[in-house]
């Protein structure tokens, strides 16, 4: 999660002039793809063979929760916590339907 933060602080940081412009839109939609990214990397890493989850469609869903009505400016300034960034995955798990296991591969 650190990795996200960090590479979303560089991005709000070169945003932080372009603010309202085509340049602060390009930089969200750059910003977010790199949070979908490392979580999806990251999460890939994590779960157990045999358990089924959609992890590109559930870190999309986090990175949208992290970045919803905040501007780069206000991401810049403030970025999410590590437990702030885990809770918006737990939610998102929640949202999406239950995990499927699959007995075959225990």
């Amino acid at each position: 999660m650190k990795r996200i933060l960090s590479v979303a602080v560089l991005s709000l940081a070169l945003a932080a002039c372009g603010e309202g412009s085509a340049l602060n839109d390009t930089v969200k939609v750059s910003v977010r793809e790199s949070i979908v990214a490392t979580c999806t990397t990251a999460a890939s890493e994590q779960i157990p063979e045999g358990i089924g989850v959609d992890v590109s469609q559930v870190c999309g869903c986090a990175a949208d929760k992290v970045m919803d009505g905040k501007s780069m400016s206000d991401l810049a300034a403030n970025p999410p916590s590590p437990s702030e960034g885990m809770a918006k995955l737990q939610a998102c798990l929640k949202e999406l339907g239950p995990v499927t296991v699959n007995p075959a591969a225990g």
